[in-house]
């Protein structure tokens, strides 16, 4: 009864002996004062019960788990609970608008690892002192060939929002390999040297950690809101948004940029499976596969890809989409958007959608669903959208990113925002719908596949 409680809205402290009291003082006049008593006290029970955030003796605030329970996954690898808690960190540069650190990973086979990263928030972008304010924040993980990028990390510190970048590569700041930097992100490491008999020396199994370890540590920076954090990956930092979005339950929203799950129906990634073993093969399918864990994932999911993606090609990202619930899952699909990390991190749509989990700012445009005749396609939107495109392609014989595609404008939108299009005559093979609102920020339909 004599812990401290936070209100999980604001952040403001609430001594319990406190609420305990407003608690019993409603109750005791509950039969004086009639409903309106009741009402108070009953919503201070359910205050009391649900809303707060338990804090220790010292005032800090408890390390809130991973609720581990929810994962009906066989052998799971990860201990979520331990990597619940925060890292031990060595500050580098901490002086710096982008400060460098590095924290405590999981061990490789028996040797333990750091982890190098990035960190910044608005107060120390902008140059002044800790000003007591707590920030929404983002935990940004890069793709293959990436590194921990601080112009990365200031472009959300200047968007309002804390951000940690790690590099997954096992390198420092200036790009060379540490001692102590865990396994490199080869394609030989992620995948062609896998072996079943030692599962967790593989790098998603270490990335992985890492990524949720990140998450733990800028989760106790006293600059942090615990209950406003997100994550964003690019490529390989996608597929691994994808694993961790289901893992880790303490995200308020993902957007995992280009990367999906099925890889063995990837263009690429099932030829580098090809070389292992069938049952290596299986067996990396089902310890490293998206697929596997994103079913769990209990936060909104924004997913956001071009339509002629080299690596994630269109019906293994459809099928990925699909284990989010329909009322979870938001899409983007950018025609011809170009592969790599300029490219994966500029879409407005990320920040729009963090600030719509945060009831921050208006929501991104949806298309909620659609019905399709013989003749035509209707689908209804969501948001103020005022434009259109329609885009289709009947070339099954290429590979994705050599795919041909035409398009169909959208010349007016109704009201109503229910969009009709007439069936192309030629049919097609693969579509989708692009909407836009009055600021450019766009979404889409799923992928249609005839």
């Amino acid at each position: 009864c004599r812990t401290k409680w936070v209100c999980a809205c604001e952040g403001c402290y609430i001594d319990s002996i406190s609420l305990i009291d407003l608690h019993m003082h409603f109750r005791k006049t509950a039969s004086l004062d009639g409903i309106r008593s009741r009402i108070i006290a009953g919503f201070i029970s359910w205050m009391m019960a649900f809303v707060c955030i338990s804090f220790d003796a010292s005032g800090q605030p408890e390390t809130i788990k991973i609720d581990q329970q929810k994962m009906q996954v066989e052998n799971l690898l990860w201990d979520l609970r331990s990597l619940s808690e925060p890292p031990a960190v060595q500050w580098l540069k901490q002086d710096s608008v982008v400060a460098s650190l590095l924290y405590s990973s999981v061990a490789v086979s028996g040797k333990p690892t750091r982890v190098f990263a990035y960190y910044s928030d608005p107060d120390r972008i902008a140059g002044r002192p800790p000003s007591g304010k707590k920030y929404p924040a983002v935990v940004l993980v890069h793709g293959g060939g990436g590194k921990a990028f601080p112009q990365w990390v200031a472009l959300w510190a200047n968007s309002g929002y804390a951000a940690i970048a790690m590099d997954l590569a096992g390198k420092d700041g200036a790009g060379n390999r540490m001692d102590d930097g865990g396994p490199d992100q080869s394609n030989e490491n992620k995948i062609m040297h896998y072996t079943s008999a030692d599962v967790r020396k593989s790098w998603s199994y270490h990335a992985v950690s890492s990524v949720i370890l990140a998450h733990s540590l800028l989760r106790a920076f006293p600059s942090v809101r615990q209950h406003e954090t997100f994550v964003t990956g690019i490529s390989w930092g996608g597929y691994l948004t994808c694993m961790v979005a289901g893992l880790d339950n303490r995200f308020k929203g993902a957007v995992p940029v280009y990367g999906c799950g099925f890889l063995g129906e990837s263009d690429v990634f099932k030829n580098q499976l090809a070389r292992l073993q069938p049952s290596e093969q299986k067996s990396w399918l089902d310890h490293y596969d998206p697929s596997v864990y994103l079913p769990y994932a209990s936060m909104p999911v924004l997913f956001i890809n071009g339509n002629k993606d080299k690596h994630y090609n269109v019906v293994p990202y459809h099928k990925t989409y699909q284990l989010v619930p329909a009322g979870q899952r938001y899409l983007c699909i950018k025609p011809n958007m170009k592969h790599g990390h300029p490219p994966g991190w500029e879409p407005v749509e990320i920040k729009r959608f963090f600030d719509q989990l945060r009831h921050d700012g208006p929501p991104l445009p949806k298309v909620l669903k659609r019905n399709e005749t013989d003749s035509s396609i209707t689908f209804w939107t969501a948001g103020d959208v005022k434009e259109a495109a329609f885009y289709f392609s009947n070339q099954t014989n290429v590979l994705n990113e050599q795919r041909e595609w035409q398009s169909i404008p959208v010349t007016s939108i109704p009201v109503n925002g229910m969009i009709t299009i007439r069936k192309p005559a030629a049919g097609f093979k693969y579509a989708f719908l692009q909407i836009f609102d009055a600021a450019k920020v766009s979404a889409s339909s799923e992928f249609i596949i005839q």
